[in-house]
């Protein structure tokens, strides 16, 4: 594709969207005139900065990890306890359902939270485990079991040393990242949970701090080829991986600034053209080389013939 028309810069505040959800994670604007391509062109569409709050809560009812479902000798069934919303590190949340957990005991156990820095692993005891077991169910759809690292099974503290987190803490639950997507059509952008054509226009990692801004500045941005011809409005939202899941900003407020270039088409036919000359010069070309060679020869086999008939006339 050649340039020929320049960039035009699309620079959008959350704040001016007309918002279509609640929590200030996407919405639209509409152009006051229309982006209109000439036939001959292409439009191309890249996130080239943005800022963001991290104001987020990693523990919530919109992340679907606030649970912890538990139950101890005597209880007939697990009891499911609600974390209340907020963003957590991983003593924070252990010093949370310690509390939890205790006002919740049938036989009023305290529950001990140990967390290693160095191993990235959380231990949790009870304080009776000979008599009284704990059993906790991390199956549930809702549970926290990914930030305090475990996978998804029961787990059963029936011995002093209790149980052991088996993966990585994770206080991001894996939201370690956010995508920013649109309503421009492309074919450029395959998204590998569903194998299909994406509408991500930039994938954005995350900075582990909370309550603060942050800002996407990137290098080399991203640019994506554009199937339409015009564009009239823009819709941003903002989600995490699973486009079903928005990124709850708390409606803190967020900036982001999309460059539109356009761009010349390249001309096949003519292209074809250029190619089909190229053969036809090397045809030519070839034509002369033999033809000149044919000449030489003919040219050597006359003067050998002069040559022989000079001695034969001697010879007489």
């Amino acid at each position: 594709m050649d340039k020929v028309r320049g960039d035009t810069l699309l620079t959008i505040r959350s704040r001016d969207l007309k918002n279509v959800d609640t929590e200030g994670a996407s919405g639209f604007f509409t152009l006051f005139e229309a982006i209109t391509l000439n036939p001959n062109e292409v439009m191309t569409a890249k996130l080239v900065s943005a800022t963001f709050p991290n104001s987020w809560f990693n523990l919530s009812v919109s992340s679907q990890n606030n649970t912890i479902d538990f139950k101890e000798t005597g209880d007939t069934s697990y009891k499911s306890i609600v974390i209340e919303n907020g963003s957590y590190n991983i003593n924070e949340l252990s010093d949370k359902l310690k509390t939890l957990l205790e006002t919740y005991s049938t036989n009023g156990l305290t529950y001990t939270f140990t967390y290693d820095i160095i191993k990235n692993q959380l231990q949790i005891q009870n304080s009776n485990p000979t008599v009284y077991n704990t059993v906790f169910d991390f199956t549930t759809s809702t549970t926290c079991r990914r930030f305090l690292g475990f996978i998804a099974q029961v787990y059963t503290i029936e011995a002093s040393e209790g149980i052991y987190s088996d993966r990585a803490v994770d206080i991001t639950d894996t939201q370690n990242s956010i995508y920013v997507r649109t309503n421009l059509a492309n074919q450029k952008i395959i998204e590998s949970s569903t194998g299909k054509y994406s509408n991500i226009l930039a994938h954005i990692p995350v900075p582990l701090s909370r309550n603060t801004i942050f800002v996407y500045d990137p290098m080399n941005p991203f640019e994506m080829e554009l199937t339409q011809n015009t564009i009239s409005n823009i819709k941003i939202f903002i989600t995490f991986q699973n486009e079903s899941q928005i990124v709850n900003f708390n409606n803190g407020d967020w900036e982001i600034n999309i460059v539109i270039s356009y761009y010349r088409k390249f001309r096949r036919h003519n292209h074809h053209r250029e190619n089909n000359m190229t053969i036809h010069k090397q045809l030519i070309e070839m034509y002369n080389n033999y033809n000149n060679k044919m000449i030489e020869q003919e040219k050597e086999h006359n003067e050998l013939k002069s040559i022989l008939k000079k001695r034969k006339i001697k010879s007489t």
